[in-house]
């Protein structure tokens, strides 16, 4: 039997985004695909790491000697034998060999034997709990040893199974065009199943149905709203923007926190929104001008040499930076941060790190507010270098930021104490959002 189009397709993706490295949402987003193709990319890519531990456990066959197609036939055939409770295993198995034959003949008897020995497994082994935890949490021992070090073994584990779910897409309304309750029944007509957000009022959480999506639907394009999740959102919250604020932001695309801030205060303010990349400059006016905001000027800039774009002299009320980081808060909905991410790229990540956050606080006027954060979930990154920071620059004092938490946020002591030193971290297993790190600092 031939290989069919979908399972095709997503042979083709997965072995792209195993040889060239292309991001999943990246192609996903450029083609119209169905639920299972998604699913099946996504899947895949996100279980990888226990994925090759089962493989090799069930059939001894190492996946890193197999030959990239070969690897890409056998990984996506035990993702759908473990994950999909939709496809029956002789299903699996056999579309699989169907694509071995055309894409792989040679391979074909080894891709069925390997897939009916993981099909063989008792199903204690084929649940990926059993196994250690970073194989339970498919993530790399070294990810999985900063969860563990800086929250503990137990808490560890529950982050790093909750960044395996699939989050549904977070959207903030543009209250600049639309109400809450306007959008919801139009969201709904358009084909998305709409909730309301964890804990930010203006957000909602959609689920798009019979093949809706989200950029092409009606009240996108008119700009009611903005995809953002709700941890980036606190940002602008935190950050406290009022009417006639000069405000900078510093690695500011695709323009999430600035078109926020900006909505906040009725476009009533001055922002400047600085990115390095050109592309992404015309991605922040592009979103503005979708929302409606005029207050927003993109202007190209590097972030560890603001001065070099800024000069001298210019003061801000708030300037934020959003700094790069190893993004670990993201896996969830960006699986191959799971894969690139590495124990070397995050000290590569720290001095730059530092440095913008060093640059941005020369433009931050007295009593002004500096907000650093980050989507990564590792204290190197977040608490520590705040510490450092504060340490080298005594003008600047950690804010307590309880006053702008929702209740529903401040979920134990440990965290009213962090709010009340200017921080806080979101966590996926306790606060159902991406991991994100906020700190509010001021100028004395």
């Amino acid at each position: 039997m031939a290989a069919d189009r979908g399972r095709e397709l997503c042979y083709e993706m997965l072995l792209k985004n195993a040889e060239q490295k292309t991001f999943s949402n990246l192609m996903l987003g450029s083609e119209d695909v169905t639920d299972f193709v998604r699913a099946a990319v996504y899947g895949t890519i996100t279980y990888l790491i226990a994925i090759d531990h089962v493989i090799k456990h069930a059939s001894g066959k190492d996946v890193s000697v197999m030959d990239p197609q070969t690897a890409t036939i056998v990984r996506f055939g035990t993702w759908q034998l473990l994950f999909s409770d939709k496809v029956p295993a002789y299903a699996a198995i056999s579309s699989s060999v169907d694509l071995a034959k055309k894409y792989c003949p040679r391979s074909s008897g080894f891709v069925n034997a390997v897939l009916r020995k993981v099909d063989a497994l008792p199903k204690e082994q084929k649940d990926i709990s059993s196994y250690k935890p970073n194989i339970a949490c498919a993530l790399k021992p070294e990810v999985f040893g900063i969860f563990k070090r800086d929250y503990g073994k137990d808490r560890a584990l529950s982050i790093g199974k909750a960044l395996l779910k699939v989050c549904d897409t977070t959207i903030r309304i543009n209250p600049l065009k639309i109400s809450k309750d306007s959008i919801m029944v139009e969201l709904e007509r358009e084909g998305f199943t709409v909730h309301e957000g964890h804990f930010i009022p203006e957000a909602l959480s959609i689920i798009p149905q019979d093949g809706a999506r989200i950029d092409k639907c009606k009240a996108y394009d008119e700009g009611d709203f903005f995809v953002q999740g709700e941890g980036a959102m606190l940002a602008s919250i935190v950050a406290d923007p009022k009417k006639g604020d000069k405000i900078l932001d510093v690695c500011s695309a695709p323009g999430g926190k600035s078109t926020h801030m900006a909505q906040m205060v009725s476009d009533e303010c001055e922002i400047t929104s600085l990115d390095i990349n050109e592309s992404r400059l015309e991605l922040i006016r592009e979103n503005a001008a979708r929302l409606g905001i005029t207050s927003i000027t993109a202007q190209r800039a590097d972030s560890t040499n603001l001065k070099a774009a800024l000069g001298t002299g210019k003061e801000y009320d708030i300037v934020l930076a959003d700094v790069p980081c190893s993004g670990l808060g993201l896996m969830s909905g960006k699986p191959d941060i799971r894969h690139t991410i590495s124990f070397e790229r995050i000290k590569e990540l720290l001095p730059k790190q530092a440095q913008i956050l060093k640059n941005a606080a020369a433009f931050v006027k007295k009593g002004g507010t500096l907000i650093y954060s980050t989507c990564t979930l590792n204290r190197e990154e977040n608490e520590n270098q705040v510490a450092s920071f504060l340490a080298d620059n005594p003008d600047f004092y950690a804010d307590d930021i309880t006053r702008f938490l929702p209740d529903r946020l401040i979920i134990d002591e440990k965290r009213k104490e962090d709010a009340e030193a200017g921080m806080i971290t979101l966590l996926p297993d306790t606060d159902l959002c991406e991991g994100f790190f906020i700190a509010r600092l001021k100028r004395r």
